[in-house]
This record gives structure tokens, sequence and C-alpha cells, in this order.
């Protein structure tokens, strides 16, 4: 990724100044957008980037498939490392907390991974939180705080919309990615997550993001479904275990509705609710005060 490729002088002038400041970062990569965009833009602006990708039963494996083939493709240095987060306490119970629980279970892996690294000496880690994450609620950023995980887009003060602007003007691939959270959010609080059926989830996900795709181009479609974030005819979409399964998206066409019903019998999530339209993001957190750390 060279500096003459993209567009330098686009990236927002907070944050510049707030990457001039750190220039050797260690980046939590989950391959979403923020993540990629921050290591972009830090790669725009000198610094030397090492991107750190946690892959684990929580994590969709093509998802971590994709973060990892996208690093190597822009000759960016990637750490992987693996992490179970379902015997930490507040994961287990699946609590409101699960996301404190798991974030400090993380930033301590990461710390740990690292220390030994000749490569990641002297690095600060960093991360994707963006200025709206810090209104919504992520019991999660409170662990960042406490394990001196830095936010350089929050910091700037970039709003997620200001993100994809930016990534668009700096020549970034894939500016209108969505973003899809770890599947434990899948569940709901009080559920305790097993591997088996997070894997289950993530299986029946990346069917009903190829959706209405059919022959040879359906491996196609559903990568680029799934590396776009745009969840093919379904747009945006979350199957969900409240216990009972509920299929929560954009868009549900009467014409897929067959071929939808099989997706979810086969995975074993049918009978199922189907819900179209609604706030995607934050299901089970519509009652928990927004800003809550």
């Amino acid at each position: 990724m060279g500096k003459n490729s993209f567009h330098v002088d686009q990236v927002p002038a907070a944050l510049a100044a707030v990457l001039r400041d750190l220039p050797r970062v260690a980046v939590a990569f989950s391959g979403g957008l923020d993540s990629r965009f921050l290591c972009h833009a830090a790669l725009l602006c000198g610094c030397n980037v090492l991107a750190v990708h946690v892959y684990g039963p929580h994590i969709p494996p093509q998802e971590s498939a994709g973060a990892a083939a996208w690093a190597r493709e822009r000759g960016l240095k990637l750490h992987t490392a693996r992490f179970d987060p379902l015997a930490l306490a507040e994961v287990e119970t699946n609590s409101p907390q699960r996301c404190y629980g798991c974030k400090t279970g993380l930033v301590a892996l990461l710390r740990g991974e690292l220390a030994p690294m000749a490569e990641a000496h002297n690095r600060v880690l960093c991360d994707g939180t963006n200025a709206d994450d810090l209104q919504a609620y992520r019991p999660g950023l409170r662990a960042l705080e406490e394990g001196r995980v830095r936010s350089p887009l929050a910091e700037a003060g970039l709003t997620k919309a200001q993100v994809r602007e930016a990534a668009r003007a700096t020549g970034l691939d894939r500016p209108w990615q969505r973003a899809r959270p770890c599947l434990l959010t899948r569940l709901a609080y009080g559920m305790r997550p097993e591997a088996d059926t997070l894997a289950h989830l993530a299986a029946a996900e990346a069917d009903l993001a190829a959706l209405g795709a059919t022959g040879p181009a359906q491996g196609e479609a559903l990568g680029a479904a799934l590396e776009e974030g745009r969840g093919g005819a379904l747009g945006d979409f979350r199957l969900r275990l409240t216990p009972e399964p509920v299929l929560q998206a954009e868009k549900l066409s009467e014409d897929l509705l067959p071929e939808l019903q099989c997706i979810l019998i086969r995975h074993g999530f049918w009978p199922c609710k189907l819900e179209a339209g609604g706030n995607i993001s934050g299901f089970y957190d519509a009652g928990n005060s927004s800003g809550s750390r």
C-alpha cells in the first residue's frame, strides 16, 4: 500500500494528527471497515503497522479468512492468534457485560502475544472504535480503557459516516462494508454459548448471505456478500436465538422464502420467526442506556 497509490492528503486532519504521535502501532484487526481503515490511514501517515487478528469460536471462519487475505494482498504485516472466550465468566453466563469480559480477556491475550515479539517492540496497541461507538451501549469500551488501548478514530472524533467518506476519499476498497459483530451477539442474554451452536450459526449465515445466487457464481457471490457485508438478497441481516430462532433482515422477498426455509431447516433453525426491517444492530440492547461503558 504505497503512498503514491492513494490520497494521503485526504486523511482527516484530526486523525492524521493523532497518528503522527503513533509511529509504531499494533492494530486489533477484525477485517471490518473500521480496523481496515485505521490500518490504511496509519500506513498513509507513515506509521509502522502490525495488524493482529484473533480467531476463535465466536468469529465466523470466513471472516478470519477474509481478514488474512486482505492483509496479504496489501503486504500488511499480520500476526494471528487463537482466542476462546467461552470459558470467561461474563461470556459463559452470557451476561449483559459479556463484551466487557470478552474484551478484557482479548486485551490480555494481545498483550501476551505481543510481549515476546521483537517486531512488536515499542508498538502502541490500537483498535478501530469510532466516535459513534462511544454513544452506544458498548461495555467493552471500559475494558479498552483499563487495558490502555488507543482508539485513534474515536480520538479524532470520526463517526462511522465520516470513516466511510474518508475511506472513499483515500482509495480504500469496499468503503460500504457493513459491521458484522461477533457471533456471541446472536444469543439472548442468559443463553450459555456453545461452540457447536456458534458454528451452526456461522454456517447458516454464510448460506443466507449467498441466498439467491445460483450456479458456478454462487461461491463468488458468497465471498463478495460476506466481505462487503451486503448480505446478498437479504441486505443486512442477523440470525438470532431468543432462545427461539429469529431472522431479522432488511428485506425478505417472498420469492426467496422457500430457499430461505430450506437453509434454516438444513442448519437446524426452523421453525424461525422472520422479521423485515427494524434496527438490525443492538437487537438485545434496546433497553440499555447509551454510552454505557
